[in-house]
């Protein structure tokens, strides 16, 4: 079987407008687009195979019912992929872990990961915090003192930078993302600079929810990240990480090449242009490769790759 391509689901945020729709070419997403999800398997927000035998049935119903294309029967979907477009800063925020997850009714925990596809120079975001302890946060909290409570970490174009949960985190503007993260949709706004709706109304924390997952833990706050580079002749691959959450790849093809793929892998065009079995490929374009697959590729092209 050849690849299946899916259809990106528009995601709207009030840090979103057209940056998503014109940098990948999604000319049918309406204005105040901050991200569009890639791969979800969601039951209330599953992307469409646009693929023969499949046209018109979801991620979800194929995972549930093709586990032949996956190889994981029994298991839970395990991600959402997104492409990302902040046009401004994103509210601060932080996920739970697996335990925090259980005992709200969730099998898993967040972790997350972000492929920085472009990033404007002096590009950073929010990674980590200073604090020593709970008594030490609400003190940072109480007296406001955000700007000495967060911590920074810069970004430039083809970095890779991993976000485990309970890490404080957050986009900003100045950067197109390629986003990985565990399919338990929980998210915790710790902090959105007092912005205000057109109503006058600022967002809805979830400051105390935030503050129970909140890690203290300083290796937290190092992305250390060690990719594992492989030439495969006109294609080098680059795995830069590989835990109990998901494994991500990223594969630049240079002319002509194959590639064998073992495990099932959800693919997405970040930079270029070519052919995948004889299919043109552009950027923003999702297609999944089916397990024990081999594919032909042809073009310069740069795909994300994640699978578990």
């Amino acid at each position: 079987m050849s690849v299946l391509f899916f259809k990106p689901i528009a995601r709207p945020a009030i840090w979103g407008h057209t940056l998503v729709k014109d940098y990948f070419g999604y000319e049918d997403f309406p204005l105040g687009i901050g991200q569009s999800w890639s791969f979800s398997a969601q039951k209330d927000a599953s992307t469409v195979c646009l693929s023969e035998p499949y046209v018109g049935k979801t991620l979800l119903d194929l995972w549930e019912n093709h586990q032949e294309l996956f190889g994981h029967p029994g298991e839970e979907f395990p991600v959402i992929i997104s492409l990302v477009g902040p046009e401004d800063d994103l509210s601060i925020q932080v996920h739970p872990n697996k335990e925090y997850a259980n005992q709200i009714g969730f099998p898993n925990g967040k972790n997350e990961a972000w492929y920085f596809i472009e990033a404007c120079e002096g590009a950073n975001i929010v990674y980590g915090h200073n604090a020593k302890d709970k008594v030490n946060l609400e003190e940072y909290i109480q007296q406001e003192k955000w700007d000495e409570l967060i911590r920074h970490l810069d970004v430039h174009p083809d970095d890779f930078v991993y976000l485990p949960a309970g890490l404080l985190h957050a986009l900003r503007k100045g950067s197109v993302v390629y986003e990985i993260q565990q399919a338990t949709d929980i998210t915790y706004r710790f902090y959105d600079y007092h912005r205000k709706d057109e109503q006058g109304n600022e967002r809805e924390l979830h400051l105390q929810q935030a503050i129970d997952c909140l890690s203290y833990n300083p290796e937290d706050m190092k992305n250390n990240i060690s990719p594992e580079i492989t030439d495969l002749g006109n294609c080098q691959q680059t795995v830069y990480i590989s835990n109990d959450s998901f494994t991500v790849t990223k594969l630049e093809i240079n002319g002509e090449s194959e590639y064998i793929c073992d495990n099932y892998q959800l693919a997405t065009v970040v930079k270029g242009s070519g052919k995948v079995d004889n299919q043109d490929i552009k950027v923003g374009d999702n297609f999944l490769i089916p397990r024990n697959t081999k594919v032909q590729f042809n073009g310069q092209i740069t795909i994300m790759m994640t699978t578990k």
